[in-house]
């Protein structure tokens, strides 16, 4: 019988056991592919990158990718190898050379890579045209589906390619391991895969000290620029941050959880129980077995939650925030009064609805004799980087009466915001934070508003981040009561006339957006709510993209590595199941037992990456995130989402795995 046919045959036998994994390598070699034909997709990398930043991008996290898959196909080779000893051992025992005993595992790679390979065009495929038409749908592209093939060519031979240089690398893997290990070593490599870990209590204080420390650090970062993080630097406290939570996360796992549980068997009472009596030793000596691969999917866990939710908030936060950068559907500077109607003729072509309002806002810069200002006063008066400090302002607060703001607030159906509102009373105002007011609040505080000849003092009643015009054309905004107002309006000419545009009608009208662009000459104080969100998505969906495929990928990964892992465990303990079966316990408790033990090695991946993840995406948001909006749950929905989604997969994975644990070992 020739290799080929053995390969066959062992691949029927043992089709259940090799399913998972010529599913999960299905996937793999799926998203592998899909990515690969967008990657390849001229049409549609013409379409959304001018500037090669897509096709850069591309070609970086197909490193990523490559490696990823690498790795992962390793590990699953390494783990059906580990389970697969004892019959390499048999064959050398019948006489077969070593050399063709690598010869069947290599054809069985293959047949189980071309399976892979097959299921992955195909589904690829149908994954990458979904890719092209969400992608057209959300930016409104103008692509012809028909210029794009089903099967890229080109990705089906870079992805054929690499498959067979996987398989390579896999032959030179498991030849270094048959010709290096003896055949007593093939007989008893399932008992010592891994180096037995022996656990003290040093190195699991230092481990769950290192861990509080990493945190207490990350936590710091909420004082702001008082934090170490500003005063030291991001990049280092970032970095020693890292430092302590993976040595912590290496030595807890290793350490202090199986020390903890070794403790916990001097409670006499608690540990003689009819399932406890079992769960805790067989805990400590996979503890002791499995620490390596534990760690590694901790880790692993920790990363893709932290990807994942990483990627919600930066895909949710600035839509959220264009709430304040652009509150109006439209808005624009009016330097001629003539400019007003043919902006409304513009409007008009391209809606036939009534619902349009155009409100009209005079502001008027007014100066200040106090010694100490808000931020908001000379912000933007110095150049920077952003687009709103390019074009200069003067210092000084932007007057806009009380009656002007709840015609805008109510225009832009901003209704929550109308309901939190005073009244205004003469020399009294509101003050349009930025920023949300950390320790400084300017409640309370009086300022000196010079107006013409004369100085008036205005008492700051109240502060809000509810902004009625955009950034672009009004930072500090300043409500004054509308007797004050026209006071004001008697004694200066305005600095800046705001026309804002609202309806339902307009909304995600980009033509629109186009033409008064056009009109306005391409003004930077033009701005648009709907327009900055579609501008939004066009410049960041392609990354997200590609960071979507990398998480996936985490997410098969893991699943799969513990599907594998907690089958490799209960499969070796399948004799002692068996004594406690002829014990009297009945198969109802011994599934409860296999769900606990697999429930463990769950859970401690996923608790400890949900931990990681909640402290990683807190200093993600206050270093690295614009805080223009206050902290409120809605901001966390989508982490929280993500969150679940990750919950959703493990507990998928892990009723498979209960499923055929307890198959295994079961009697029918």
């Amino acid at each position: 019988m020739n290799n080929l046919s053995i390969a066959f045959k062992n691949l029927k036998n043992n089709f259940s056991f090799y399913a998972l994994y010529l599913l999960s390598v299905s996937f793999v070699i799926t998203v592998f592919f899909a990515f690969t034909s967008f990657s390849m997709n001229t049409v549609m990398l013409e379409k959304i990158s001018g500037d090669g930043r897509v096709e850069t991008m591309c070609n970086v996290i197909s490193v990523f990718l490559m490696a990823f898959v690498v790795f992962y196909m390793s590990y699953s080779n390494r783990f059906f190898l580990r389970r697969r000893t004892k019959e390499l051992g048999v064959y050398a025992l019948l006489g077969y050379r070593k050399s063709t005993v690598l010869s069947l595992l290599t054809t069985e790679n293959l047949l189980v890579c071309l399976g892979a390979f097959i299921v992955g065009m195909l589904l690829g495929s149908v994954f990458h045209k979904g890719i092209v038409f969400g992608i057209t749908k959300l930016l409104d592209l103008s692509i012809n589906n028909s210029e794009i093939p089903f099967f890229n060519i080109n990705a089906i031979v870079k992805t054929a390619c690499f498959i067979f240089a996987i398989v390579i690398v896999l032959m030179l893997s498991n030849s270094r391991f048959l010709f290096k290990t003896s055949l007593m070593g093939l007989v008893r490599f399932e008992k010592s895969a891994e180096r037995k870990v022996k656990f003290h209590a040093v190195p699991a204080i230092i481990g769950f000290c290192s861990i509080i420390f990493g945190y207490i650090l990350a936590l710091d970062i909420l004082r702001g620029v008082k934090s170490v993080w500003f005063t030291i630097g991001f990049s280092p406290i970032g970095m020693l941050t890292l430092v302590l939570i993976v040595l912590g996360t290496i030595l807890f796992i290793m350490s202090f959880l199986p020390f903890v549980v070794q403790t916990g068997k001097n409670n006499k009472r608690k540990f003689y129980t009819e399932t406890k009596i079992i769960t805790s030793p067989n805990f400590i000596y996979r503890m002791r077995s499995n620490s390596k691969t534990l760690i590694m999917l901790t880790l692993l866990s920790a990363a893709t939650l932290t990807a994942s939710s990483v990627m919600a908030l930066t895909l949710y936060y600035p839509i959220a925030s264009l709430s304040r950068i652009a509150p109006s559907e439209i808005e624009c500077r009016i330097e001629d009064e003539s400019e007003i109607d043919t902006i409304k003729q513009i409007v008009g072509k391209h809606s036939s609805e009534n619902d349009v309002s155009f409100v009209e806002t005079n502001i008027y810069k007014v100066t200040s004799s106090s010694e100490q200002l808000p931020m908001e006063y000379s912000i933007g008066s110095a150049k920077g980087d952003s687009d709103n400090e390019k074009n200069l302002r003067n210092a000084g607060f932007e007057c806009i009466s009380y009656s002007d703001y709840i015609s805008l607030l109510e225009a832009q159906g901003r209704k929550k915001a109308l309901k939190q509102i005073g009244e205004s009373h003469d020399c009294e105002c509101i003050l349009v934070k930025y920023q949300p007011a950390s320790d400084n609040d300017e409640t309370g505080n009086i300022y000196p508003l010079l107006i013409g000849n004369e100085e008036i003092p205005v008492t700051v009643t109240a502060t809000t981040l509810d902004n009625p015009i955009s950034f672009a054309n009004s930072v500090g905004t300043l409500i004054v009561s509308d007797n004050l107002y026209h006071t004001i309006a008697e004694s200066l000419t305005p600095e800046t006339k705001v026309l804002s545009i609202n309806g339902q009608s307009i909304k995600d009208n980009e033509a629109l957006f186009l033409d008064l662009s056009k009109y306005l000459n391409d003004s930077p104080y033009l701005q648009g709510n709907s327009h900055r969100i579609h501008e939004l998505l066009s410049l960041n969906s392609s990354t997200f993209l590609l960071i979507g495929f990398l998480v996936i990928l985490f997410f098969i990964a893991t699943g799969s590595i513990l599907y594998f892992n907690n089958i490799s465990a209960i499969t070796d303990s399948k004799a002692d199941y068996e004594i406690l079966s002829k014990m009297g316990y009945t198969n109802k408790k011994i599934k409860k037992i296999i769900k606990k033990q697999t429930i463990t090695f769950f859970s401690i991946p996923f608790l400890f990456g949900l931990v990681d993840c909640i402290f990683a995406t807190l200093v993600y948001k206050s270093a690295l995130m614009q805080n223009i909006l206050e902290n409120s749950f809605m901001l966390y929905v989508p982490v929280l989402i993500s969150i679940m989604l990750t919950l959703v997969i493990y507990t998928i994975y892990y009723g498979m795995t209960v499923h055929t644990c307890c198959k295994t070992v079961l009697k029918r």
